[in-house]
């Protein structure tokens, strides 16, 4: 009887051991993935603002002016290339209308501003011309007089202190002409550029008659960054 005691004393014994490992066995697991599951909390994460670009990009018409007693329509003007006294600095000085108050010239103003943006950036300004408004007809093909180039100031007050400037003149095509290059534009700085466009005379037949022009400029940036505007 005694040693039938024993030995369920010993099975019991044995059980309550087992039942004991059991419990520290789940026990440490328990423990074993809170401690992990704490460990995976991130604690480096690095957080900051990204450098913002805001290019703004205006062009407008300076000559002729929307006051000004006009025809509507452009002749050829002469112009000698880099020459501050040929008849396009007299017509520029007139505000591009002539005596018989047809159109000689047209002026715009291109004005290129960071306009509040938090990084600096370097853009280069070009222009191009076409033949129809969905800017896919290269006037050169229509127009092949038809020139532009950089003037130097515009005074819409008083035309004759406008300056022509001595850049050379150029081609107008779709080809983009670069006018300007590696323009800094830090946080709110602005460049302004002042461009003229006419039919050169050539006092012979010419094919640009009855042809319309529409001319496109953009700032661009070596990351892609950039603004366009027609006219």
């Amino acid at each position: 009887m005694e040693k039938k005691i024993n030995k369920e004393f010993n099975l019991l014994k044995n059980n309550m051991v087992l039942i004991l490992i059991g419990t520290l066995f789940f026990s440490i697991t328990g423990a074993t993935y809170a401690y992990f599951a704490i460990s995976a909390t991130d604690n480096t994460t690095i957080t900051g603002n990204a450098a913002t670009v805001d290019l703004t990009l205006t062009v407008e018409k300076m000559f002729p002016t929307a006051s000004s007693n006009n025809t509507g329509v452009m002749v050829p003007q002469k112009s000698t290339s880099g020459d501050t006294n040929s008849p396009l600095s007299s017509a520029l000085k007139q505000g591009c209308v002539d005596d018989n108050t047809n159109v000689v010239c047209q002026v715009y103003k291109i004005k290129i501003k960071n306009d509040g943006g938090t990084a600096t950036e370097v853009v280069d300004g070009s222009i191009s011309f076409f033949s129809d408004s969905a800017l896919t007809s290269n006037s050169l093909t229509t127009m092949p007089n038809l020139k532009h180039k950089l003037i130097t100031s515009v005074d819409t007050s008083n035309p004759s202190n406008s300056v022509l400037g001595a850049n050379i003149d150029e081609q107008a095509s779709s080809t983009p002409y670069k006018f300007a290059t590696d323009v800094t534009l830090t946080t709110n700085q602005e460049y302004t550029y002042y461009i003229i466009v006419w039919f050169n005379e050539k006092e012979e037949d010419q094919i640009d008659e009855g042809n319309t022009f529409y001319g496109k400029v953009e700032f661009n940036s070596s990351n892609g960054t950039g603004v366009t505007s027609t006219f």
